[in-house]
């Protein structure tokens, strides 16, 4: 008689009470376990058992949705900071106005999401302590959040420059793009160290920053 294989022995099977789910349903369910985790423990005290104890899968099976640490962090930083990026890369495609007021909204959108987003100040912040010891960390961050963003920002520098509304100097100005976006980040940084309350106030820090930048820009 052939012998039923032992669903017990299978890492990947479900426990008893535990509902099989599709993977555009459990991936997310992971990554909000993930956030849970890293943001308790950090990068390096992060451990994926621990994660799927908080998604309620089995141990075995969070690999066959993420084969490593790594991976499950780059998917939960993905998951965090993709609204924002498409967001941001909408405007930039469909927009049929200034430069200046295109400017403008972007600038706003970055204030308003690290007012609002605490999730993402918790993963900047791993990646400002870990990716010292952790270069894939600094790596990531570098191609896949700072070179999309400053793509974006960079975009927008020429199509001003291009339609006179910018100095003709600014299309091509080495770490200009990087000086639009660093006052957004030193006030999620601010946040991260002083706290809500005493930190500067993300209205003032926006209204300031881009009356900087456009008298700045201007011809």
């Amino acid at each position: 008689m052939r012998a039923t294989p032992d669903a017990s022995l299978d890492p990947t099977a479900p426990s008893p009470g535990r509902r099989r789910l599709p993977p555009e349903a459990r991936t997310p369910q992971i990554l909000r376990a993930a956030l849970d985790e890293f943001a308790e423990r950090g990068y390096a005290g992060a451990r994926m058992a621990a994660v799927a104890s908080r998604a309620g899968i089995a141990k075995g099976l969070i690999y066959h949705y993420f084969p490593s640490k790594d991976a499950l962090f780059q998917a939960t930083v993905h998951a965090c900071t993709q609204p924002l990026f498409e967001e941001a890369e909408r405007q930039l495609a469909g927009h049929a106005g200034s430069a200046r007021e295109l400017l403008g909204a972007l600038v706003r959108m970055g204030y308003a999401r690290i007012s609002a987003d605490r999730q993402e100040r918790t993963l900047f912040r791993l990646i400002i302590t870990e990716a010292e010891r952790f270069p894939d960390l600094a790596r990531f961050y570098r191609e896949e959040m700072l070179a999309r963003a400053t793509g974006i920002a960079r975009a927008v520098l020429r199509a001003g420059a291009a339609s006179g509304e910018f100095r003709p100097e600014v299309a091509e100005m080495p770490g200009l793009a990087e000086v639009v976006l660093a006052p957004v980040l030193m006030a999620s940084v601010w946040r991260m160290i002083l706290g809500e309350t005493d930190a500067p106030a993300p209205e003032g820090l926006r209204d300031a920053h881009l009356d900087l930048l456009l008298r700045g820009l201007s011809p």
